[in-house]
């Protein structure tokens, strides 16, 4: 089973997981855990493109079949999913960094026009909105949204920014992989950016001040 939006959003950190466990080999750390029921470890595998957990029986190292097959979602197996998960948190908090995009992105907000975030709805919390300084017009939105809501094939949520752009911008970068047509606003003026490891802070930065100009109805 793969886990690799994990990557989207930390960055590996193999002198870690050397303390951690880990064994490399071909650039490839290995960790085997044996889970709580003992009839049963799971070796986790992280490399450069991929983290992947298999689940084996201890008695003969077979493969557990079931831990993969996403029909199955019997009360043993969910639990054994479960737990798999909770080594795999434990392994990002332990051997990964965070890389927060959308922290230098608020806080380049905050130096170049003096915007604080708003947080709207007290029930998302990872929901931001910057207003401009005078018309107090939303300029840039950050939700925090499952990849699939972007036309992506990939499992779990991922950092979004929302920013008012002009149609020739629209027009030259939207690529469906970093830039999409707006998620849950007017497609025409907005665009979706993905805030992943691989974004480009610097050229996200530059769509954020067309878009604070664009919204406070001013040049640049």
């Amino acid at each position: 089973m793969k886990f690799n939006e994990i990557l989207d959003k930390y960055t590996f950190i193999p002198e870690k997981a050397l303390d951690c466990g880990f064994v490399e080999k071909d650039g490839i750390y290995s960790l085997k855990r044996y889970l709580s029921d003992r009839d049963f470890y799971t070796v986790i595998e992280i490399s450069r493109d991929n983290i992947n957990a298999e689940v084996f029986e201890s008695e003969d190292d077979e493969l557990y079949i079931p831990f993969n097959v996403s029909i199955d979602d019997g009360g043993f197996v969910n639990e054994i999913r479960a737990e798999v998960q909770c080594i795999i948190d434990e392994i990002v908090k332990n051997c990964f960094t965070v890389c927060d995009v959308k922290t230098a992105l608020l806080n380049f907000a905050e130096e170049k026009f003096g915007t604080k975030p708003n947080a709207p709805w007290n029930y998302l919390d990872e929901y931001h909105t910057l207003k401009t300084e005078n018309k107090k017009k939303w300029y840039a939105l950050f939700m925090y949204i499952p990849y699939k809501y972007l036309g992506v094939n990939k499992k779990g949520k991922i950092h979004v920014l929302n920013v008012k752009a002009s149609s020739d911008t629209i027009n030259n970068v939207i690529d469906n992989v970093h830039y999409f047509p707006a998620y849950h606003m007017n497609k025409k003026y907005w665009i979706s950016i993905l805030l992943d490891k691989t974004a480009d802070v610097e050229f996200i930065e530059k769509l954020i001040e067309e878009s604070y100009y664009l919204a406070e109805g001013k040049k640049r």
